[in-house]
């Protein structure tokens, strides 16, 4: 098969996937050697160890799929509620939930993907290990950034608060990768873009000084442990992107 030809299979795939799960998602495919290139050195490391033998041949005319599922609404609109003693913590885990059920999803998914192209999977982000590392960085050696993969394919842009905002969907989506050797239709880079929004960054104080801390990304880290949810989330910058960005009016989950 030609490559738009096998674009238009997988676009199917997923379709098939999504609709079994009553999920909405969407699809990219980027060059692989683009998005290698694009990665930390450590991260780099991790996506040869998965790729092994396959390396060479990937970098010469390989592909990364990009897949992404979408929260329902539901579950962005009850992100930190208040309540009397602070926090609404039992609504807020119904976001903690679909965290979890979205990557499953998504892993279910991206191996079904695997299958129908003699693929790789990446799964979703590691969940769990928010209070065992000691430090952020210390994620950086045992994951492959789907955010990268996932500008370069055309899934969204990457926002204010580092998170890929599709155009449709905000950044309330989840990711997963697949590389692939099949010859596939690569999709481009979104040209979307936050320009003056700064509705992430009015929420979420870690967010609107990162240039000042030392690692926000740590301090955001801590905070998501001390919240304590049945999931290592937070997501007031999700919310926050949805409901009061200057694309809210166009955004639909």
């Amino acid at each position: 098969m030609d490559r738009l030809s096998n674009l238009k299979r997988i676009r199917r795939v997923l379709g098939d996937e999504a609709a079994r799960r009553g999920l909405k998602g969407v699809l990219g495919v980027a060059d692989f050697e683009s998005v290698f290139r694009a990665l930390l050195p450590i991260q780099q490391m991790r996506l040869e160890e998965l790729c092994g033998d396959e390396l060479r041949t990937l970098m010469g005319d390989g592909s990364i799929i990009s897949i992404a599922y979408a929260y329902p609404e539901y579950a962005i609109d009850v992100i930190a509620l208040r309540s009397e003693d602070g926090y609404d913590k039992g609504s807020w885990n119904i976001y903690a939930k679909e965290y979890s059920r979205l990557n499953a999803a998504l892993n279910a998914t991206a191996g079904r993907l695997a299958e129908e192209t003699d693929g790789i999977t990446i799964p979703a982000t590691t969940e769990g290990l928010g209070g065992e590392i000691k430090h952020v960085e210390d994620y950086y050696g045992i994951v492959v950034s789907h955010r990268v993969a996932a500008e370069l394919s055309g899934i969204g842009w990457r926002g204010k608060n580092e998170l890929v905002v599709n155009p449709v969907y905000s950044c309330a989506i989840r990711l997963a990768s697949v590389v692939t050797n099949i010859p596939l239709e690569r999709t481009p880079p979104s040209d979307g873009g936050c320009g003056n929004c700064h509705a992430c960054l009015d929420v979420c104080s870690f967010l609107r000084f990162k240039d000042r801390l030392d690692n926000y990304r740590e301090q955001c880290r801590r905070y998501i442990i001390y919240l304590g949810l049945e999931d290592e989330v937070c997501g007031k910058c999700v919310k926050a992107c949805y409901r009061e960005s200057i694309y809210r009016e166009q955004f639909k989950l």
